[in-house]
């Protein structure tokens, strides 16, 4: 088995490791300490992956993905190789301080039936911070007709994002699920960082229907936590003007 570094990149919501060779910076600044292995059926082994990073390196986030590989010769008179590899992802970020932290954005929501007329929801989401995601999450469907609800449904696959770039989480329903209206509400993640939106969706009889921005709602867990503080602020002046008025009486 060949453990080795190849390039990788981010295109079309999905992180994509390069055909072998594939080179950029970072698989130049990556050694291991077992390139080669031989293991028996069902053995396993550690393999350590150094990351030296020198002094000038531009500062960016770079990708790449550590493979291990087995490959069969080409049979006599064919120039085909086959191969089969399986690996995990670097993300790599370069700079003098951590930089923008992992942030994003629900942007659009945009309901839709696919070519077997399941019904579907597209999230547009923005990646507004410094570090690449992989957004997750479900979907929940409310207020509905005769006012059932449906869900939660999971996104069928995660979505990868660049810095500053836009994706589409896709979430495909149950096909008895009735046009609408409905109350929709997302909620997405990618690692810590989580993000909700809901907006009222009506699923067309085939192809796509309206794009809608979610609702912009007020945040009602620090509405009541402002109202919180501004009675306790009122006792507060409340007591001490109390306590004020009993020191100064003469009685």
């Amino acid at each position: 088995m060949r453990v080795y570094p190849g390039a990788a990149s981010i295109n079309g919501g999905s992180f994509v490791g390069g055909n072998d060779p594939a080179i950029n910076d970072l698989t130049t600044w990556i050694a291991l300490d077992r390139p080669q292995l031989e293991l028996a059926s069902g053995d396993s082994a550690e393999v350590t992956v150094t990351i030296d990073v020198p002094k000038d390196a531009p500062e960016a986030e770079q990708y790449a993905a550590i493979w291990a590989e087995v490959r069969e010769e080409p049979a006599e008179g064919s120039n085909v190789v086959q191969a089969s590899r399986a690996g995990i992802r670097v993300y790599l970020s370069v700079g003098e301080g951590n930089g923008k932290p992992a942030d994003f954005n629900i942007e659009l929501l945009t309901a839709g039936r696919d070519a077997a007329t399941n019904p579907q929801v597209s999230t547009k989401v923005t990646n507004s911070g410094g570090r690449a995601l992989d957004v997750s999450g479900e979907l929940t469907l409310t207020d509905g007709p005769g006012g059932i609800s449906a869900g939660p449904f999971p996104v069928g696959q995660a979505t990868t994002i660049a810095p500053g770039q836009t994706g589409e989480v896709l979430t495909v329903l149950d096909p008895e699920i009735p046009n609408g209206p409905w109350n929709a509400r997302v909620e997405l993640r990618s690692g810590l960082v989580e993000r909700e939106a809901q907006a009222s969706i009506t699923f067309p009889d085939a192809g796509q229907g309206a794009v809608v921005a979610p609702d912009k709602r007020p945040n009602t867990t620090l509405i009541v936590i402002g109202v919180a503080v501004l009675l306790l602020a009122a006792a507060l002046i409340l007591w001490w003007v109390r306590r004020r008025n009993s020191t100064q009486d003469p009685s």
